[in-house]
């Protein structure tokens, strides 16, 4: 910040900007001289102008940005930096901190003294913003005394569950010594603690904190669905993140880049791993946080949700000595829950099980687990060719990301090895197609594929509350049916109660198709047949599509139409032939 003063005065400054005219100005100067007043002061004495017109014209005139403080986030490092009496002294609050600029919120931005005292007590560069007086000395009030600030934020917000951190004994750094012992107060620690025990109480699988223009809002992921927690008022939002930064051992001085980070947490001797996302926004540093309950890394086979012929096929399938199997589906559909529960299925003394994730998101005992590295090069196939030097019977690779990956772990199906890994298609069949547009060629899909299952999650049905529903028609005929069918099942919604907050739904299952890779569908894919003729080959031989199993579960009351029809569109699963009818005739 170069020292000189401007060459122009508040009051030309105001003249240039047309918020006062001439006669004003000569008037409160005049007063001036008695008074000894600011200028800026007496403007407002005399009711010529507000101090937003003071602050925006000095904005625009010189080339300064204006701050509105009770929307932008202020950082507990910068406020550290200037001692409170000559914040007070000069009407002046830092806001943020960059390397060695100190960015600072000021009412006169033409006063040469702040700017020296302020330069002279941080030791850093001011670069001024404008600000109005009221706003100032609210933030001075709200930011210094931060301790009592976020009592009255947390009060009433009580957590009978016992949180527990744990983290790394990384020494503190000097630069952010301060920021530390600011972000370890007993208010900060306790609105943090309770965001993660709600969290964990209404089972969700994400955290997320949105910064907004004037707020910031706390959301859980529950059931696969967003729900607004917390409203809280913009100026926590520098002390609340740096807090959660400090956890996850991250660079809180950092804001411009995202991050990544994680957190071990105990909560009633309850382990959790939460994994830090932070993303720099317009608004301030988004954070979301994923919740990973270690003691549900896995669950047994029966608790899929899958039903009759595709339970038996997916029990054949990973009994397989080697081969492929693919697991798709869309994010968010428990491709990797299907992947752990088949892992651990096999799972025995004999066998030498290497998976290679990114990242590792639970950890199983008795299975070698490796975390892709790319910043040292360490990439899924590396780590592969890797592996396969490592004697093992069954691998599991995160997700078949390029031609390179897909290739070795094909090759690695074909020398008796057992392979397990995702991909990202809509069904089973379109898999086929995904390989070939990798760069796989057919032959090598047809003697390395043993089985594809695709999959969705749908949140169940609340059985305390749950209700009879009388379907539309529009509803029946995006699902392949009409309306007379609808006769002859029972449908249910979604009511709300006490148990299940309202929502009507009280977790999650899988629906699921399973293709078997036979000898005519490698026939099929080995003479390069379009994906519309293996699927109509497939749905011959009685493969049961992903709309037929959520059909099922609408049926036997586990969820609803609604549900399934959010979860998935479906134009081509089912054919004129499929109703309510066939699957009650078929139970």
């Amino acid at each position: 910040m170069s020292k000189k003063n401007p060459k122009k005065k508040l009051g030309e400054l105001l003249l240039d900007a047309g918020v006062i005219t001439q006669k004003d100005c000569e008037k409160v100067l005049f007063e001036q001289k008695t008074t000894r007043k600011r200028l800026g002061d007496l403007l407002l004495e005399n009711g010529i102008c507000t101090e937003k017109d003071i602050a925006v014209a000095l904005s625009s005139q010189m080339g300064i940005e204006y701050v509105d403080l009770k929307t932008m986030p202020v950082e507990p490092a910068a406020v550290e930096i200037i001692p409170e009496r000559i914040a007070s002294k000069h009407v002046i609050i830092p806001v943020s901190v960059e390397d060695k600029d100190l960015y600072v919120a000021m009412y006169d931005p033409l006063s040469y003294e702040a700017l020296e005292d302020a330069e002279f007590a941080s030791g850093f560069r001011i670069k001024p913003y404008v600000s109005t007086k009221t706003d100032i000395l609210w933030a001075i009030k709200r930011h210094y005394d931060l301790r009592s600030s976020l009592q009255s934020v947390v009060a009433g917000m009580e957590t009978h569950q016992h949180v527990e951190i744990f983290k790394d004994t990384e020494e503190d750094k000097p630069d952010v010594e301060d920021l530390r012992k600011q972000s370890s107060m007993a208010p900060i620690i306790k609105m943090v603690n309770l965001i993660i025990s709600e969290a964990v109480e209404h089972k969700a699988s994400d955290i997320h904190l949105d910064p907004r223009k004037k707020d910031l809002v706390v959301r859980y992921r529950v059931d696969g669905l967003l729900r607004q927690s917390f409203l809280l008022p913009k100026w926590v939002q520098g002390a609340l993140v740096s807090r959660i930064k400090i956890m996850a051992s991250m660079d809180i001085a950092e804001k411009r880049l995202p991050q990544d980070g994680r957190i071990a947490v105990a909560i009633n001797k309850r382990m959790l791993d939460l994994r830090v996302s932070t993303l720099p926004t317009k608004s301030g540093e988004k954070v979301v946080i994923r919740v990973l309950h270690t003691s549900n890394a896995t669950l047994p086979v029966e608790q899929l949700g899958l039903q009759g012929k595709r339970h038996r096929d997916f029990l054949s399938i990973i009994c397989r000595p080697q081969g492929i199997l693919l697991v798709t589906g869309p994010t968010g559909s428990g491709k990797t829950t299907t992947m752990y529960t088949a892992l651990s299925t096999i799972k025995t003394e004999e066998k030498n099980i290497v998976t290679v994730e990114d990242p590792v998101e639970y950890e199983l005992e008795g299975i070698s687990q490796v975390s892709v590295n790319e910043k040292v090069g360490l990439t899924f196939a590396n780590a592969l060719r890797s592996i396969l030097r490592q004697d093992p019977d069954v691998v599991m690779v995160g997700e078949m990301r390029d031609i390179d990956t897909a290739t070795i772990a094909m090759q690695a199906s074909l020398t008796g090895h057992f392979v397990l890994s995702t991909l990202h298609t809509n069904d089973a069949v379109s898999t086929i197609t995904r390989l070939r547009n990798l760069g796989i060629p057919s032959y090598l899909i047809a003697s390395s594929m043993i089985g594809v299952i695709a999959q969705r999650l749908v949140r169940i049905l609340c059985p305390d509350c749950k209700q009879t529903d009388k379907t539309t028609n529009e509803e029946l005929i995006r699902l392949g049916l009409h309306l007379d069918h609808s006769q002859e099942a029972t449908f249910y919604k979604a009511g709300g109660c006490t148990k299940c907050g309202g929502i009507g739904y009280s977790g999650r299952t899988g629906i699921y198709e399973v293709l078997l890779f036979d000898e005519e569908v490698k026939d099929l894919i080995t003479t390069e047949a379009p994906e519309s003729e293996i699927r109509k080959a497939v749905l011959a031989g009685g493969m049961d599509t992903l709309a037929q199993a959520g059909l099922e579960k609408v049926r036997d009351g586990t969820t609803s139409l609604q549900e399934l029809v959010r979860v998935m569109f479906v134009d081509k699963d089912l054919g004129p032939s499929s109703s309510i009818r066939a699957i009650a005739m078929n139970e």
